[in-house]
């Protein structure tokens, strides 16, 4: 499965305080952006409230 691009709308503070997270893991935003939402996305299968996603490339 390939990438594919995502607008998000959210508030100046949190985009400064993302970039200030990506830039202390020297990583871009975008980067440290879809880091987050992985983690996200594996704690909420974890914890059942979303099912896990089958036949992933991973």
């Amino acid at each position: 499965m390939g990438k594919v691009t995502l607008s998000i709308y959210m508030e100046e503070e949190d985009k400064e305080a993302l970039q200030q997270l990506a830039d202390a893991e020297e990583r871009s935003l975008s980067q440290m952006a879809v880091l987050i939402l992985k983690r996200a996305i594996r704690q909420a299968q974890a914890d059942g409230a979303i099912s896990q996603n089958q036949g992933k490339g991973k």
